[in-house]
This record gives C-alpha cells, sequence and structure tokens, in this order.
C-alpha cells in the first residue's frame, strides 16, 4: 500500500470521525447538529495539498460513503490585481506583501461571503441553491493574476455535507503578545531578518482578521508537515523541473529560491506553533465555540518523499 494512499485512508477516517461531533453555526458561533463539516487542510507548497484534497473528494463523494464534498482555495481568494497593485503601491516598504502569498493579501470578505453562502445552501430551507465558488487566475498580468469576474466562476450545488478549504498559511496565528513578536524578530531568524519589523507586523495583523472572519468556520483541521521547512525548497524546484520536461517552460533555480524565499518570514514565526498547537485551542478571554476542541486537528507527518511517517491528534 503506497504511503499516498496511507495519508488519504488516515485523513478520511479523521474527517468521519468529525462527522457526528457538534458544528459550529457562523457567524453566531453557536453549535448545531447539522450544516457542513468545514475541514481545513494547511500544509507548506509543494507537499500536496491539491493533490490529496482531490482524493479526499473523490473518496468521501463515493460508495460506502456518498457524502457531497465541495473543495476550494486560499488559492482563488487572493486579491484582485488592482486591488494587490493599489496594496504595493501604498506600503511599498513591506516586500511581504508586494506579491500576493502572505496573509494580507486576500480578500477576506470575498472569502467570508463563500463560506457563509455555502453554509446557507446547506439549510433545509436552502431548496437546492447554487453558490459560485471564486476563482484565481495566476497566469493574467504576466504572471502577476487577477480574480476571474464572477460570470466565469464554477457554480456548487448545495447541500454540502463535507466543505474542504486548502491553503498553505491555513491555521497560522497571530501572534497577539507585541512583546514576544519583538522577540522573535529579535532573535533573528533567517529569512525575517532581510525584512523591518513594521512588514511583520502588518501581516501579523492581517492574521488577526483570518482568525476571526475566516477560522470561526472551521469544525476540523488537517495539517501537512514537512520534515523541515528547508523542504519546500526542494520540493518547489522538482515541480519547476517537471514544467520544463513537459512543457519547455519554468522558473530557474535561482528563481524558485527567490520565489519561496518570500515565504518563509511566515514560517518562521508562526509554523512552529502550528505544528505544536491545536488550532481550536482559544487563548484566554476568547470565547470558545465548541463544546471540546479535542480530537479536531490532525498533524500527518511527511518525510522528503511525502509518504506518511506518523500522525498526531493535537488535545493541547
Amino acid at each position: 500500500m503506497s504511503g499516498r494512499l496511507n495519508k488519504a485512508q488516515t485523513i478520511v477516517q479523521h474527517i468521519l470521525r468529525l462527522m457526528p461531533l457538534p458544528r459550529r453555526c457562523p457567524p453566531g458561533g453557536k453549535r448545531v447538529a447539522g450544516g457542513p463539516l468545514f475541514v481545513g487542510i494547511s500544509g507548506p507548497q509543494g507537499i500536496g495539498k491539491t493533490t490529496i484534497t482531490r482524493e479526499l473528494v473523490s473518496t468521501l463523494s463515493s460508495s460506502p460513503h456518498n457524502l457531497r464534498v465541495l473543495s476550494f482555495s486560499m488559492d482563488d481568494l487572493y486579491l484582485p490585481f488592482k486591488s494587490q497593485e493599489a496594496l504595493r503601491q501604498r506600503y511599498s516598504d513591506n516586500k511581504l506583501i508586494e506579491f500576493r502569498g502572505l496573509p494580507g493579501t486576500h480578500d477576506l470578505i470575498l472569502g467570508t461571503n463563500t463560506f457563509q453562502a455555502l453554509y446557507e445552501a446547506s439549510q433545509p430551507h436552502a431548496s437546492n441553491t447554487a453558490v459560485p465558488v471564486p476563482v484565481y487566475d495566476k497566469a493574467l498580468h504576466a504572471g502577476r493574476g487577477d480574480q476571474l469576474p464572477q460570470d466565469q466562476w464554477p457554480r456548487a450545488q448545495g447541500p454540502f455535507d463535507v466543505i474542504l478549504f486548502e491553503g498553505w498559511s491555513l491555521g497560522f496565528k497571530a501572534v497577539r503578545d507585541p512583546k514576544r513578536l519583538a522577540e522573535i524578530y529579535a532573535s533573528a531568524p533567517q529569512y525575517l531578518s532581510h525584512h523591518p519589523f513594521s512588514s511583520i507586523e502588518m501581516v501579523n495583523q492581517a492574521l488577526e482578521e483570518y482568525e476571526r472572519e475566516w477560522y470561526n468556520y472551521l469544525d476540523g483541521f488537517v495539517h501537512l508537515s514537512a520534515p523541515n521547512i528547508a523542504t519546500v525548497f526542494k520540493w518547489r524546484a522538482e515541480q519547476e523541473e517537471g514544467l520544463w520536461a513537459t512543457r519547455g517552460t519554468g522558473m530557474t533555480k535561482d528563481q524558485v529560491k527567490d520565489f519561496v524565499a518570500r515565504f518563509m518570514p511566515a514560517y518562521e514565526v508562526y509554523l512552529e506553533r502550528l505544528k505544536q498547537e491545536n488550532l481550536f485551542k482559544y487563548e484566554q478571554g476568547e470565547a470558545q465555540s465548541l463544546t471540546s476542541y479535542q480530537g479536531r486537528h490532525l498533524r500527518v507527518d511527511l518525510n522528503e518523499d511525502r509518504e506518511m511517517v506518523s500522525t498526531t491528534l493535537l488535545d493541547s
């Protein structure tokens, strides 16, 4: 049995265990027995999120489960080109948000509206509501990317039993203590040290909005964890080698290094917490909308060949 199949089966079983548990009821955060199960899937670039998500949809929607499953990605919620250009020009000193990628470069309102529409389309009164699902084309504007017009978005027919939402930074949480953020910065992480403190402060502030607007929809979570973050460079280079072999085009090795390096400051600040702490564990003083956060966050540890080597349910 292949490592990839083991991954899919393990995650499927995790999702099935979550099915009978209480769900959130956005936007009020009250528990309900029904409604769609929103499951977040996180993992660094190149780890295979898209492939595994495709397998999950296929398995869960087939016999014997026969669930109504929809998946979509954070990548399809990036800001429109004009908005990203305005952001770049307004904060010209912040190279972390110069291009799409890091928290702060997504269309938060669009994401929230999509989550809410998918939730409402799964309620008894919805009567087979179709929900437009955003699409972002990374090839537009010479690779700078743009949202496609809404009339080109696919329409997903409700109701839904499971909604999978994947993204490389999904699950990252803001460092709420300014002193702690300053301490992390002062420790001079390799990639973060190339940017002024104000740049990571802006990303950190944006993450608070992601938690408030998007994370409150999630009922379960899967984190595909790399053996070490340097593996991302290797995986991304492999992807480009495949493009050169099949299309005769792609990024050079130096371009791959520059591209991946843009994401590294966020990994340096936020990844370790995601690996160690249950996403659904709230900080002191925050309201909890789930009776129990235990058993909802699964970490799947992979080796450099993307094979599963261990799993951990984070209950703390």
